[in-house]
């Protein structure tokens, strides 16, 4: 029994989500169902990016951030992205071929939870640079500077949208 440990105890962050492995829903006319998670932290909180599968070997992530919901895609031309150093809030950044986002954020992150399939090594601790950005009539991307560059570029969306089935039960929804 270690006794430096003992009425000590770690910070808790609240967390509600509806959402679960085996969760599906419906994007762009097609059904997905959520078969992996990843819980990414930074200074100030966190979220939770949801890995999809359309079916075949489809798959998308279901970004879940400050009441945010948006589906993305890898999009693997990543010669052309700026290095993270050159990166700043407000920075115009060209994705072809879908155009032209805005920088909004740059946060340092780790990995706190990771549970389900997925499509990399997500330990805990995994550390990046998260960049997200935002184009025209709800688009939006993300670009990560870890280990390797990773863009994804996609469309926020409305929750009822998504017509979701076998969401996780709230007390009080």
């Amino acid at each position: 029994m270690d006794l430096e440990s003992i009425g000590k105890m770690a910070e808790l962050q609240f967390e509600i989500t509806p959402f679960q492995i085996g969760t599906t829903g419906m994007y762009d006319n097609r059904k997905f169902e959520i078969i992996g998670r990843l819980k990414v932290a930074y200074h100030d909180g966190f979220w939770n990016e949801w890995y999809t599968i359309f079916g075949g070997d489809d798959t998308g992530w279901l970004a879940e951030a400050q009441g945010f919901l948006g589906m993305c895609f890898a999009h693997n031309d990543t010669s052309q992205m700026p290095s993270v150093e050159t990166v700043q809030p407000g920075k115009l950044i060209e994705i072809k071929p879908n155009g032209y986002y805005e920088v909004e954020d740059i946060r340092r992150v780790h990995c706190i939870f990771s549970e389900g399939e997925l499509p990399m090594n997500a330990v805990q601790g995994r550390r990046s640079t998260s960049v997200d950005l935002a184009g025209a009539n709800g688009k939006m991307a993300t670009i990560e500077y870890g280990e390797t560059v990773r863009v994804y570029t996609g469309l926020y969306q409305e929750f009822d949208d998504f017509t979701f089935q076998n969401l996780r039960r709230l007390d009080g929804w």
